[in-house]
């Protein structure tokens, strides 16, 4: 044991001399190589001003003339005047007056590029305020250059306003007169025209020519009326005396009238005499037949006077049509001779109102502009664009940068840390001393079985180590959350219980041989007998599985799990199934899947729980000593924890239960 000590110090000395001697190389030059950068830089000096810019406001011309302009400032335009800071005519002549004034220091063949490379300007947002920055060596000569610029940007400012408030009134100006000729121009042929066609107005009544038609058109429609009434009592007049019907009253012919009376009277005595005789009698009475003879011609008399009165009706009746007829052709020809006077003149006032909208709008357009010259004459102070230094730069004694200080401190930092990193590579790349085998002997006395061949614990590898192990000693492949989830999906129905079963603690021969009645659904526990008696209780989604099956198979005994032929479902089966899942799932290496991998994983997650040793038999029943001594490398280092606080269900096996697809 203490030649194997010895050996070990040795070879720990060695490696720490190695680092030491790598830290040094890098350390050293890194950090002299750094701070001689750091403190051979020139310092440079920062000069502030704060600069208040309201540009011109700008006037708004409504769309309705009638409607006052507004005055209205562009947001655009404040940033424009932020740009006119440092743009090379304003700049030059800050250099001007700067040089005029002396003390200006040599800035390179281009002074202008040069001071726009010192100067920075930055807008504080939701303000018209302008930070003005200039950074250079010279700490004298930065504030005046920040100041020098406010200045110039001031007058530069009054001098534009100035100019383009006159351009713009005199431009407004000149398009007034401008209008005042045209409108003039446009009135006096309105009114010519006016003269030459004798147009009163726009309205057709107050217009002899238009009235005259206007009048002969409407005594045309009405001799057109009378004309159509004439003729229908014409017709009616007609049909009447055809029906045998009359056409006239009584009352209307004083002749017919007392006709009427008569035969009225003489029938009233003959009828009073036949209801006094007989018919023979009155053929030989002498009075009698003389009523008869008086009574009779009364008759044709009255029928005689019918017939003049029809024809005299009917006389009157086409006269008055004639005569529509004759006021009808007369009016048509009167309104024709009259119609092309009309259409002529009808033209005329078109193109006087055509002519007369002209005028309406060119006065429009010179009222609007009288207001814009107005207005601008009116907004002119307040449209003026204001500057205002709020802060005056200010020499600074101290430089602005480099953080000398800060920078060395970095510097520092940097190169102890490639020192670090330098030392850790060397070691990464020599590679771990080598133990004597006493000393791995000793350590791993307890599980001489699976560390032959003096090599660490498979669990304590990494991934290449681990691969260059023989197959007798590498562990089981642990599945990942992805890996879990896709195995569950890709399972048959029928092999799905067994995969959640092996993944919830269960082992191969437990599920080969799980019968009915060790199943209790409502108390969700299965009461498992054997060597590994113990109850497990039954949580999602092994439950909703057992349940399902259950209620596809009420009254099935035996075995749960079952081949399709109905015989018992024997463990290296269980494997297949995992084994097939597994290349459903397409996951890398497949045939790593086993249900030795999927218990494998089960322990991984209790140990690194922190579950103690003696509850790991009662979660997933008796492990062989030797395994157990294996999986133990996996435990937590924290401290241990009772058995109601380690979690059970793997967290892919709970998301699948939570989300309705176990």
């Amino acid at each position: 044991m203490s030649v194997a000590s010895d050996g070990a110090m040795a070879s720990i000395g060695k490696s720490a001399r190695r680092r030491a001697i790598v830290f040094c190389v890098v350390f050293f030059p890194a950090a002299a190589a750094s701070l001689v950068y750091v403190f051979t830089r020139p310092p440079e000096y920062r000069a502030v001003a704060r600069l208040q810019i309201s540009p011109a406001s700008v006037v708004t011309q409504p769309a309705d003339a009638r409607d006052t302009p507004t005055v209205a400032t562009d947001a655009k335009s404040f940033l424009t005047e932020v740009q006119t800071l440092t743009s090379r005519p304003l700049l030059q002549d800050v250099l001007d007056r700067l040089k005029s004034d002396g003390g200006l220091p040599d800035l390179g063949p281009d002074p202008v590029a040069s001071v726009q490379q010192m100067l920075h300007v930055e807008p504080i947002g939701g303000t018209q305020i302008v930070q003005l920055a200039a950074v250079g060596p010279q700490p004298e000569f930065e504030p005046r250059l920040v100041n020098t610029v406010a200045r110039v940007y001031r007058q530069h400012v009054a001098d534009a306003y100035k100019s383009l408030a006159a351009s713009t009134t005199g431009e407004v100006g000149d398009e007034i007169r401008a209008l005042d000729k045209e409108v003039a121009a446009k009135r006096q042929a309105v009114n010519a025209f006016r003269d030459r066609y004798d147009i009163v107005s726009m309205e057709h009544k107050e217009n002899d020519v238009l009235a005259d038609i206007e009048g002969l058109s409407e005594s045309y429609t009405d001799a057109n009326e009378k004309l159509a009434k004439a003729q229908g009592h014409l017709q009616a007049l007609r049909s009447s005396i055809a029906a045998g019907r009359a056409v006239f009253r009584a009352k209307d012919d004083p002749t017919l009238a007392d006709l009427q009376q008569r035969v009225s009277a003489a029938r009233e005595q003959w009828h009073d005499l036949q209801r006094r005789f007989t018919p023979n009698y009155l053929a030989m009475d002498a009075d009698a037949k003389s009523l008869r003879a008086r009574l009779d011609n009364l008759e044709d008399q009255l029928k005689a006077q019918h017939g003049a009165g029809e024809r005299a009706a009917l006389a009157q009746a086409q006269e008055d049509v004639s005569s529509a007829q004759a006021e009808v052709e007369r009016l048509r020809k009167n309104v024709a001779d009259n119609q092309k006077q009309a259409q002529e003149f009808a033209t005329h006032l078109n193109e006087y109102k055509t002519m007369r909208e002209d005028l309406d709008h060119l006065e429009g357009m010179h009222r609007a502009a009288l207001d814009r010259l107005a207005k601008l004459q009116a907004s002119e102070r307040e449209r003026a664009p204001h500057a205002e230094l709020l802060e005056v730069a200010a020499p600074s004694n101290e430089p602005w940068r480099p953080d000398y200080r800060l920078d060395a401190l970095i510097a520092v930092g940097g190169s102890l840390g490639l020192g670090l990193f330098a030392a850790w590579f060397a070691d990464f790349i020599a590679g771990p001393a080598p133990l004597p085998a006493a000393v791995v002997q000793h350590q791993h006395s307890w599980a001489p079985g699976l560390l032959a061949r003096e090599t660490p614990p498979p669990e304590l590898l990494s991934a290449p180590e681990i691969g260059l192990l023989p197959t007798s000693q590498r562990p089981p492949r642990e599945l990942a959350d992805r890996e879990i989830g896709a195995l569950v999906a890709a399972t048959t129905e029928d092999a799905r219980p067994a995969v959640v079963g092996l993944l919830m603690g269960l082992t191969a021969e437990e599920l080969a041989a799980l019968r009915w009645d060790q199943i209790d659904l409502p108390d969700r526990m299965i009461r498992l007998d054997g060597e590994g008696a113990r109850t497990v209780p039954l949580a999602e989604p092994l439950l909703g599985l057992l349940a399902m099956r259950r209620r596809q198979q009420p009254e099935a005994e035996g075995t749960v799990l079952r081949r399709a032929d109905g015989g018992p479902l024997a463990t290296d089966e269980i494997g297949r199934l995992v084994l097939f899942g597994a290349y459903d799932a397409a996951l890398d290496q497949p045939h790593e899947v086993t249900a030795q991998a999927l218990r494998y994983t089960y322990l991984s997650f209790l140990l690194r729980q922190g579950v103690r040793a003696a509850d790991i038999g009662r979660i997933a029943g008796p492990i062989p000593q030797q395994e157990l001594l294996a999986y133990m490398q996996l435990h937590s280092p924290a401290a241990r924890r009772p058995i109601d606080e380690i979690e059970r269900v793997l967290p892919a096996l709970r998301e699948r239960a939570e989300s309705g697809t176990g």
